[in-house]
């Protein structure tokens, strides 16, 4: 049966057909996109259109407000004629300068910005609606839908086609395709689901072998029921508010802020590592190995009870279920172990045969990255500890050509992936970030961006006055020669990569004409 004539026909005889036919015209609503005229399921080449007929009307609407008022109020009624669309214009600080206006509104008369925009809103919004039909679900399509999971696996096979179809060659001559790059950086699954382990263990031996003695805690942070869709039963929660996983997520990094908050106050300090992942319906709930000093270990989890507690504290299981401490016991097992199943089957399953609801682990790790994905949620977070940017850094660079011993000995650890050598030596793992002895060295770009502004790139190291660089060599990314065939169907497709692939490789385009003469009153 189809999931809207289900519900309509439960909603029927639960509350009556009144009150069913009044879902059915609001659930018809919800499957337009705002004033678009698009609607939820409208395939990639409608959003294209109405992208670039929207971003040329914006332009000229820009053109014609200039001849008849003031640039800030011109200004106002573009950001208002996005808006009515139910798009967000682009996010200017309180006192933008007129750099800052103007790449705001250059990015409205841009197609791209429009299509990320509209294709963003409309999975989000399809997604909602699959989770309070009840489609997202272990008796459904767990974590996250079965349309969603193969419109992102289908999107997926687009992205990594189209990487395929780019190559970037230095001044030296080395050519690699973007797909090669990809495969040797943390993009792969693997190198990730590596380095995570290596800085979890290292982690865990600078607990260890500190002077100081550092308690590790495994804490499980979940939302209250008004955030989850669904019963483990599959049935709808009558609770439920709506909330996106999106929304969720908030909720949870909101007690997160509250219990740092107050550990601040008190002088706790911690490290280690937070892992987020869904329930079955796509709730997202936390799981966080971190070390403390022995001696503040209980008082900063019943701060963290207390805050985990502090909304809807009272309903039926919330002191069971909703936050969850577990002290770490080194006789019975290592904490890295305690948190690498989580990792694992967060990214790839890797060495476990099944989830937690008895999926098979590696489909469930691609449903997780999907619904990740979809919803823009950080999956992996470092509590503390050294940057992470650092350590990939010092591992381009040759030890036996550095002079510096203190350097040449970071390096080195890096080099040996010894995470725990490199915390030590980068002034511990509550150092802070300003007393740490080397840092990213970031740098302005010569040209601006799209939008005309400028960015900074990714350099080097900054050792004391010392700076290294670590990007040796200059790239540049083009379209890679096509070895097309004589079937007209692949000619057909190649020629579209190569063209979105020319899109994406452009560094620079020149600003719309509106912004290049617009006068902005200060």
């Amino acid at each position: 049966m189809h999931p809207l004539v289900d519900q309509y026909e439960k909603r029927g005889l639960e509350s009556g057909h009144v009150a069913a036919n009044a879902w059915l015209r609001q659930t018809s609503n919800r499957m337009k996109l705002g004033q678009t005229g698009l609607l939820l399921d409208s395939p990639e080449e409608a959003l294209t259109q109405y992208a670039k007929v929207k971003a040329r009307r914006t332009e000229r609407d820009l053109f014609d407000a200039l001849k008849r008022m003031d640039s800030p109020v011109a200004v106002d009624l573009i950001r208002k004629l996005v808006e009515r669309t139910g798009i967000s214009f682009p996010t200017l600080p309180d006192d933008p300068t007129k750099d800052e206006t103007a790449a705001a509104l250059m990015r409205t008369f841009d197609e791209s910005w429009w299509r990320r925009q509209l294709r963003t809103w409309q999975w989000s919004d399809m997604e909602s609606l699959c989770r309070e039909l009840g489609l997202v679900s272990k008796r459904k399509g767990i974590y996250i839908s079965d349309f969603s999971f193969k419109r992102c696996q289908g999107q997926k096979v687009k992205n990594r086609r189209l990487l395929e179809a780019m190559e970037a060659e230095n001044e030296c001559g080395q050519v690699y395709s973007l797909a090669e790059l990809s495969d040797v950086s943390v993009s792969n699954p693997e190198n990730r689901r590596n380095e995570l382990m290596v800085r979890m263990r290292g982690f865990e031996e600078t607990a260890k072998n500190s002077d100081e003695q550092w308690c590790g805690m495994f804490y499980t942070l979940t939302c209250p029921s008004k955030y989850h869709a669904t019963h483990q039963t599959g049935e709808p929660n009558s609770k439920f508010n709506g909330s996106s996983p999106k929304e969720a997520n908030a909720y949870l990094n909101k007690v997160w802020q509250r219990v740092r908050s107050a550990w601040h106050r008190r002088d706790y300090h911690c490290f280690g590592f937070r892992v987020v992942e869904p329930h079955h319906d796509g709730t997202p709930h936390w799981h966080l190995m971190l070390f403390f000093p022995q001696a503040v270990a209980q008082q900063a989890t019943d701060i963290f009870q207390r805050y985990a507690l502090q909304e809807d504290g009272d309903e039926p299981g919330a002191d069971q279920y909703r936050f969850k401490a577990v002290s770490i016991d080194p006789a019975k097992g290592s904490a890295t172990g305690y948190i690498a199943k989580y990792i694992s089957k967060n990214i790839d399953g890797h060495g476990i045969e099944a989830d937690l609801y008895g999926q098979d682990a590696s489909s469930s790790a691609a449903r997780i990255a999907a619904w990740a994905s979809l919803w823009g949620i950080r999956q992996f977070q470092q509590i503390g500890g050294p940057s992470v940017t650092v350590w990939r850094e010092l591992r381009r660079l040759e030890s036996k050509n550095i002079s510096k011993e203190l350097l040449k000995q970071i390096t080195e650890a890096a080099d040996a992936s010894d995470w725990e050598t490199y915390t030590r030596l980068m002034g511990g793992a509550i150092c802070p970030r300003k007393e740490r002895p080397i840092r990213a060295w970031l740098v302005r770009k010569a040209e601006k961006n799209q939008y005309g502004e400028f960015v900074k790139k990714l350099k080097g190291i900054v050792f004391g006055p010392l700076e290294l660089t670590t990007r040796l060599h200059e790239w540049t990314v083009r379209v890679a020669q096509s070895n097309s065939g004589s079937d007209s169907e692949d000619a057909e497709t190649t020629a579209n990569l190569n063209a979105s692939a020319a899109s994406m490789a452009a560094d620079f385009r020149a600003p719309p004409q509106a912004c290049a003469t617009l006068e902005f009153c200060q």
